[in-house]
């Protein structure tokens, strides 16, 4: 294992790791402070998993407030709103392709006396 963190996250997933690799790895002090990361996460999980409280908060808990009814019934209203209005426009766009009804229809009849030619 040549790559420092893998040599610290084996160790601290209890696989087996060589003496002399290890004591090069925390000869650094940046690599040292990284273990003791590695440590408060796994302790950080272990608890999660227990459903203990977390003693050690890397940031406060976001609380999402729900919303209340009058809300919901607002957006309901604007979506509804929103649809009616995109319904009508699709209506006006379609109807600009069709041709316009007529008015009156006005019908040729061939005069009595003439004939058809081919």
């Amino acid at each position: 294992m040549s790559d420092e963190r893998e040599v610290l996250s084996a160790l601290i997933d209890r696989e087996p790791v060589a003496a002399d690799v290890l004591a090069r790895v925390l000869e650094q002090p940046a690599n040292r402070a990284l273990l003791v990361e590695f440590v408060r996460l796994r302790e950080r999980i272990q608890q999660d998993d227990r459903g203990e409280s977390r003693s050690l908060e890397l940031s406060p808990p976001i609380e999402r407030a729900r919303p209340r009814g009058w809300i919901r019934a607002v957006a309901a209203v604007v979506l509804l709103g929103l649809g009616l209005a995109g319904g009508a426009g699709l209506e006006r766009y379609a109807s600009r392709e069709r041709p316009p009804e007529p008015t009156r229809v006005v019908q040729l009849e061939p005069s009595p006396g003439a004939t058809l030619r081919r």
